[in-house]
């Protein structure tokens, strides 16, 4: 059984190719199930964040498997404009790595950043749902959740949890001499724009709107923040006010250009606005930076940023890579184990029926209710004679060949068995 995986991701596609090949939460099941429904996959679970889409499998035909998921990635979850150059391909113990790298952030734009991990387990929950994670997969999802696990706790990693939200507020607290003040706006109420909304209030920021194409949603984040909510039509008046905008929103095609932005702009008289693009899809046209006073920023701007404080959490990297080398070899050794599992439980069978047979014609010969020390005696010594009568057998056959001292080898090593040196 091989374990493969096909993706792209920050590290070899900017965020213009990685925004088309984005997919919901909701799709995931359905992918999923679409995905072992052929021959050449016998397992599946897609992975899609801000930052990647991989689609990782158990096939018993690697090489096959690898052109399926290739061509699934690129045209069935994109639109085909990925090259060669933008995907990866990666295999077994690879791919393996790979996947507990991912879970543990140390793939992530922001090293030790915490939400990927609750994006690993929602694509683990989808394949569970779509019924396309079998025992490999399970065993692999299970071994990257344990590794996040051991790298937050016992690594530097986890001491201080980082995202790409903290980056965002970070831009502004740069950008401005104060947060003191300023207003907020905030498009949409994802997790991480709210992760920034906390940031941005926690450094100084008194004013805050949220607005979402469902009010419900937007309501209850605002009354969170102290703040208030409205639809995406008071976009032009929140704009001519706010310092900092995040935007978050689930779109198709981008919700701000040149034209949305010169009238508040204009209105603005020179302040400067701060726009943060969480989106993917992106939120804002790349064209809205060459506006004077905007500093857009978005998902690869974002990540130029991270670079700074990569070196600082780097001390904690040696140990993290040491734990997921760890529990890597531990899903190995499991996995190597699988071809025994036929034998192991046939053997373990075997015994038991054996010895359950004699232990019903022991009670059959008892003449009291219980059996005599006697009676006990004998049925162990049948259930020792028919347990080792095939292995002797063989044992004694082998003898009189080239492999008669392997097998003496390995029985050894199977019961236990240390022989004195004149036995030997």
């Amino acid at each position: 059984m091989n374990v493969v995986l096909v993706g792209l991701s920050h590290h070899t596609a900017p965020v213009a190719i990685r925004e088309r090949y984005v997919v919901t939460e909701s799709a995931l099941s359905g992918l999923n199930e679409k995905l072992v429904r052929g021959s050449d996959i016998d397992e599946a679970a897609l992975i899609s964040t801000c930052n990647r889409t991989e689609v990782l499998a158990v096939s018993r035909s690697p090489e096959r498997a690898l052109e399926h998921l290739l061509d699934f990635l690129r045209y069935e979850l994109g639109d085909g404009s990925a090259s060669v150059a933008h995907v990866y391909e990666l295999r077994d113990a690879d791919a393996v790595a790979h996947l507990l790298r991912v879970a543990a952030s140390l793939d992530s734009m922001v090293l030790g950043e915490a939400q990927i991990l609750g994006q690993v387990k929602a694509a683990y929950r989808a394949g569970v749902q779509g019924r396309s994670v079998g025992p490999i997969l399970n065993r692999l999802f299970q071994s990257a959740f344990r590794a996040a696990k051991r790298v937050r706790s016992e690594t530097g990693l986890g001491a201080s949890p980082v995202s790409l939200a903290s980056i965002g507020v970070q831009l502004a607290c740069e950008l401005f001499e104060s947060l003191a003040g300023k207003k907020v706006l905030l498009l949409g109420s994802g997790a991480m724009a709210e992760s920034a909304l906390r940031g941005l209030q926690e450094a100084g920021a008194e004013s805050v709107a949220v607005l979402s194409r469902t009010p419900e949603s937007a309501l209850r984040l605002a009354r969170r923040f102290a703040g208030r909510s409205a639809g995406l039509d008071a976009l032009d008046e929140e704009l001519s006010a706010a310092a900092v905008v995040l935007c978050s929103l689930q779109v198709e095609r981008p919700l701000l250009g040149r034209a949305q932005l010169e009238g508040p702009m204009r209105r603005r008289q020179g302040r400067p606005l701060l726009i943060v693009d969480l989106g993917v899809p992106r939120n804002v046209e790349p064209s809205v930076n060459t506006l004077k006073d905007v500093y857009l920023y978005d998902l690869d701007d974002l990540e130029r940023v991270a670079e700074r404080g990569r070196a600082q959490r780097g001390a904690a990297l040696e140990a993290a890579l040491a734990i997921l080398a760890s529990e890597r070899d531990r899903f190995e050794a499991w996995c190597a184990q699988l071809p025994l599992v036929p034998t192991i439980r046939k053997l373990v069978q075997y015994a038991n029926e054996l010895a359950r047979s004699e232990a019903r014609r022991a009670a059959s010969g008892a003449t009291g209710s219980e059996a005599s020390p006697e009676v006990l005696e004998r049925m162990a010594e049948r259930i020792v004679a028919k347990l080792l009568h095939q292995p002797l057998r063989r044992l004694r056959a082998e003898s009189e060949l080239a492999g008669g001292l392997y097998y003496a080898d390995a029985a050894r090593r199977l019961f236990g068995l240390e022989l004195e040196d004149d036995e030997e």
